[in-house]
């Protein structure tokens, strides 16, 4: 229960599930839930989406759908979208300083943020009736890959005070995918298998190209293909 809210308390805004501020390897402990929160996210966005579904356009309701879910994350995966980005441009696009969006924010950095909310804007506009089944389990999918990143990957050393990257072990790796695949599953069937396999290979390939150009995944590089993978989880929910 303890490793539930501290990873509540790691992925979201909420204030109130434990006061103790947990250890980088607590939190790398409590990965195997980082599904589960993305699923309590994900009903979130569905009792919003269902409450003001019959007074709003699509086009607004999309809006505000993306703003309730930066607002739950603190917007902190974007801040690392951003960051991550910059970090990975050519050296001479790359801010002079700093690693959350604020005056040293890089081209980069800003490009990412910009495509990453626009496809998610677009995408749950069209949904359709895959709407509910895209809103519930795309937050879910993008926390579980954090911990497909983070599992077997070397750590750089960054960010070490949030997150111990190495810390991430195959039982949390084993119990998250458990459950998320259960959820997938049930909820959407083969086309959320699919959506799952994607978003996989999504983060897998972000872990080789990491190591490759940053030598190991930083704690923020994970809340960056977070990011990127709940994008490419609604746009896949919005087109199968």
């Amino acid at each position: 229960m303890l490793s539930l809210l501290q990873a509540i308390k790691f992925l979201t805004a909420a204030p109130w599930p434990t006061s103790r501020e947990a250890a980088p390897q607590e939190v790398a402990q409590s990965a195997a839930f980082f599904p589960l929160v993305g699923f309590f996210l994900g009903i979130v966005l569905v009792l919003v989406d269902r409450l003001l579904d019959p007074y709003l356009a699509s086009e607004i309701l999309s809006v505000v759908l993306v703003t309730v879910l930066i607002f739950a994350t603190r917007a902190a995966p974007l801040a690392d979208l951003a960051s991550t980005w910059d970090q990975l441009a050519p050296r001479k696009n790359r801010p002079l300083a700093g690693s959350r969006i604020g005056p040293d924010l890089g081209l980069f950095g800003l490009l990412a943020v910009l495509v990453v909310i626009a496809l998610k804007f677009r995408a749950i506009e069209v949904m359709g009736e895959a709407r509910a089944p895209g809103l519930l389990l795309a937050p879910a999918l993008g926390r579980w890959a954090m911990v497909v990143l983070g599992y077997g990957a070397s750590s750089t050393g960054e960010d070490e005070q949030e997150i111990d990257v190495d810390g991430i072990r195959g039982k949390q790796l084993i119990l998250a995918t458990g459950l998320l695949l259960c959820g997938v599953f049930l909820i959407a069937r083969r086309v959320g298998l699919w959506v799952a396999l994607w978003v996989s290979l999504l983060a897998l390939g972000s872990r080789y190209l990491l190591h490759r150009r940053l030598g190991g995944v930083a704690g923020k590089n994970l809340g960056a293909v977070a990011e990127m993978s709940e994008a490419l989880a609604f746009v896949l929910f919005a087109t199968l």
